[in-house]
């Protein structure tokens, strides 16, 4: 890179799995935008050592790291949901991301613009290894990093008129997910057993757009997500990168649509190519209080004994008047 610094359309995306690192680095000044695409195979996920090994190497495959970076990962057992956020700011958003997190334990949200409309999205994941992958992936000499939920990722490359999407990104780790206009409206990981990975699944067909309103219930919303996608009728569905229409590479290239369709909506993000984007907000944890109480007392009587009376003392007037008369002996 030439410049003194990234410009709109440079961005690095990356797709964690348990088994393998997928990266996509997208560049404004290259035609077609991709710059180069690469996986590495994870030995251990959770080992911290055989993490950030993986990185520094796909990190050294993709290139120049001096652009922003975008992790999208979305680890079994997570779910995802939208509620309707719009006018509130302050006050109304921690209330109601506090809502979220007590009726469908989902501990991390992120604010999703669609044109006058603004919906809370709310994960519900481990938010200990996301907060590990994140450190990991900064010490392996990304910059600007952040992690996205890979549905909300994916979203960014499908076509508006696709509302089901079924990503198999490696063995025990696929998600489902439905969209309306681009918008993530509810998403879950599935089972894989049987499944061909990396694999990739579309669908048009016509969705209710309120159908999970009311599901608050993680295995509801699971079983949901499964049977709409099973009653869905495939569709082929081409990926764009913002204004371009990402190149249909053979199955076993590195840079096919099926393997790197979400570290692609990751590096979208991470360009700038996909409007503005917000980090995702987890809530910290908090000291559970007694009784079951929601806040601790803050200020308690500690004694009932009257306070203790002042001494009386002389005015500024009388202090001046005894100043001026001799003193007895």
């Amino acid at each position: 890179m030439t410049g003194v610094g990234p410009e709109r359309g440079d961005g690095m995306g990356i797709e964690v799995t348990p088994g393998v690192l997928r990266g996509i680095r997208l560049g404004s000044s290259e035609p077609g935008r991709l710059v180069a695409a690469t996986e590495v195979a994870v030995a251990n996920r959770s080992d911290d050592r055989a993490m950030l090994n993986a990185l520094v190497r796909l990190r050294a495959e993709l290139g120049d790291a001096r652009v922003p970076t975008r992790v999208a990962m979305f680890p079994s057992g997570s779910t995802l949901s939208r509620v309707d956020a719009t006018g509130l700011t302050g006050a109304g958003l921690n209330a109601l991301r506090a809502g979220l997190a007590a009726s469908r334990g989902a501990t991390s949200s992120v604010l999703v613009d669609d044109g006058p409309r603004r919906w809370l999205v709310g994960v519900s994941w481990d938010d200990t290894e996301i907060r590990r992958v994140e450190e990991l992936t900064e010490r392996a000499g990304f910059i600007d990093v952040a992690v996205d939920p890979s549905p909300l990722a994916l979203a960014r490359v499908v076509g508006s008129e696709i509302t089901h999407v079924r990503r198999d990104a490696a063995t025990d780790q696929s998600f489902g997910a439905l969209t309306s206009h681009g918008v993530v409206v509810a998403a879950s990981s599935l089972e894989s057993v049987g499944r061909m990975t990396p694999g990739l699944a579309c669908s048009g067909a016509a969705m209710s757009v309120g159908w999970f309103d009311d599901v608050d219930e993680p295995q509801e919303l699971v079983a949901q997500v499964h049977r709409l996608l099973e009653d869905a009728p495939p569709v082929d569905c081409g990926l764009t990168l913002a204004d371009v229409a990402y190149p249909d590479f053979p199955p076993h290239d590195l840079r096919a649509p099926q393997r790197q369709c979400v570290a692609l909506g990751a590096a979208v993000g991470a360009a700038g190519l996909a409007g503005r984007l917000r980090p995702v907000d987890m809530l910290l944890p908090v000291a559970s209080t007694a009784n079951g109480l929601e806040r601790p007392w803050a200020i308690e009587r500690v004694s009932n004994l009257p306070s203790p009376q002042q001494p009386v003392t002389i005015g500024p007037a009388k202090r001046f008047v005894a100043r001026l008369l001799p003193r007895r002996r």
